[in-house]
């Protein structure tokens, strides 16, 4: 009898684990549409999108500010210089968790700022061992990745505690433009020479790329270059014909800055592998 209820508590356990981990199903992409621009009067570094509410996060670097758009009206604007809970003394970057929330970088306080889609602050971590942080990108919930550009190498965090896990990069990369980072992989992007670096969530490197590299939430590569964007994975392809400047991706929605005035969403459409 102890046998068997040990059997059932090993089972229950598994079956659980597997049910709070579903795997994606295989899917690739289709095509890129665009279904909505939004301009600006003031240069945009970067910006994400958040289908569910709708909501256009867009990083201004010139006034350290966050703005948030939703349906073509900007409803709040986050940050600014200043010494005040919800303010920056030098906002470096940004970055959409999975749970829907804005994480902004400041590099002269080194802390990480959460913030959700109305602008409320909602933690604050301190960057403990880091001296010049620089870009942001998330990986999971509970951790992010850091480019710390007087060290030259990026620090994985577990955001549960603030506390360091690792770190690398340090002979495989000069210039960090821009990070992404998803469950199984993390790509440092060099705008000056316009090529990636490609490396595993836990810091081992895998290979240069030429362009910007994302990847979606299937792992489908996909690459941006001032040409066209283009999936490594099947035949989707759509030309650009403006100044392109970072690119962004979340649920199923690709976000480009144009000629630093202009953020272009586009749907990424999928057809399901046979």
């Amino acid at each position: 009898m102890p046998k068997l209820l040990l059997f059932l508590l090993v089972l229950i356990v598994l079956v659980g684990g597997c049910a709070s981990a579903p795997k994606l199903p295989p899917m690739h992409i289709s095509s890129f549409s665009l279904f909505s621009s939004v301009s600006y009067e003031e240069d945009i570094a970067k910006a994400y999108y958040e289908p569910l509410s709708k909501t256009t996060a867009a990083f201004v670097p010139n006034s350290h500010q966050i703005h948030l758009w939703r349906e073509g009206k900007r409803v709040n604007v986050v940050g600014g210089l200043g010494m005040g809970a919800g303010s920056f003394s030098a906002l470096a970057d940004i970055s959409l968790g999975a749970d829907g929330a804005i994480y902004a970088l400041d590099s002269a306080a080194k802390n990480l700022k959460k913030f959700n889609l109305d602008g409320k602050l909602l933690a604050n971590w301190s960057l403990p061992n880091v001296v010049q942080p620089q870009k942001i990108a998330l990986g999971t919930e509970q951790n992010c990745y850091i480019w710390d550009a007087a060290a030259g190498e990026i620090i994985a965090y577990n955001l549960l505690d603030g506390s360091e896990s690792f770190r690398f990069g340090r002979f495989q990369i000069k210039r960090v433009d821009q990070l992404f980072a998803n469950r199984d992989y993390l790509v440092a992007y060099d705008g000056e020479s316009d090529s990636s670096a490609l490396f595993s969530s836990l810091g081992q490197f895998i290979s240069y790329e030429a362009g910007q590299l994302l990847f979606d939430p299937y792992n489908n590569g996909i690459i941006i270059s001032q040409d066209a964007i283009v999936s490594q994975m099947s035949a989707a392809f759509l030309p650009l014909n403006a100044s392109t400047g970072l690119a962004t991706i979340g649920k199923e929605v690709l976000v480009i800055v144009v000629d630093k005035h202009q953020v272009r969403l586009l749907k990424v459409d999928y057809e399901k592998l046979l």
